[in-house]
C-alpha cells in the first residue's frame, strides 16, 4: 500500500513540475523585426476643360473620344497610362504610390489617333491616402486642324513613351 501510494504520489508531483513550467514559459524568438511597412497609395484627379469649357458638345465638335494621360516618375520610368471618355471632363488615377511625378495629357479620337497638342501637367507630389486634383484645359488652337470642329488629319497619331 506504501508502495503505490508513493507511486501516486511521484505522479502528482511530475504532473504538477510539468504544469507549472509551462505556466512560467517565456519564449523568447530573438527577431525584434518590426512588421512590414504598409505604402497606400495616393490619387490623382485630372479635370479638364475645352476651350476653357466643361460641354461634351465642344468633344464631339473637336472628334476628341477620349483623354489619354501619360504618368511618369521624377527619374522618368512609366506609371502608367490612363484614359477616359472626353466628355467625363474629369477622371481619378488612384494607383499612383507617394513619390514625385509628371505627366502630359491629349485628346484622342475613337482610334487612339490624337486630336490635340500635348498638355504638360506641372511636376507633382503624390502623398498616401491624398488626392491631388489638376486642371487642365485644351484651348481651341491645341487642336492639331487648327480648330475643335476641323477634321482629323489622317497623318497624326497618337504619341508613344519613346517619343515622349
Amino acid at each position: 500500500m506504501f508502495t503505490e501510494a508513493l507511486r501516486r504520489g511521484t505522479r502528482v508531483a511530475g504532473l504538477v513540475a510539468v504544469a507549472g513550467g509551462a505556466a512560467g514559459c517565456i519564449v523568447d524568438v530573438g527577431d525584434s523585426t518590426p512588421p512590414p511597412v504598409i505604402v497606400e497609395p495616393g490619387r490623382l484627379t485630372v479635370r479638364w476643360t475645352v476651350n476653357e469649357n466643361v460641354d461634351p458638345n465642344l468633344c464631339l465638335l473637336g472628334r476628341a473620344a477620349a483623354i489619354d494621360i501619360l504618368v511618369s516618375t521624377s527619374v522618368g520610368a512609366s506609371a502608367g497610362e490612363y484614359q477616359a471618355p472626353c466628355g467625363a471632363f474629369a477622371t481619378s488615377i488612384s494607383s499612383l504610390y507617394p513619390g514625385n511625378y509628371f505627366a502630359d495629357a491629349l485628346l484622342i479620337d475613337s482610334v487612339g489617333r490624337a486630336r490635340t497638342t500635348n498638355v504638360q501637367i506641372s511636376p507633382f507630389t503624390i502623398f498616401a491616402r491624398t488626392e491631388l486634383v489638376v486642371d487642365v484645359d485644351f484651348p481651341a488652337d491645341s487642336f492639331l486642324d487648327g480648330a475643335p470642329n476641323g477634321a482629323v488629319d489622317e497623318g497624326q497619331t497618337i504619341r508613344t513613351k519613346e517619343t515622349r
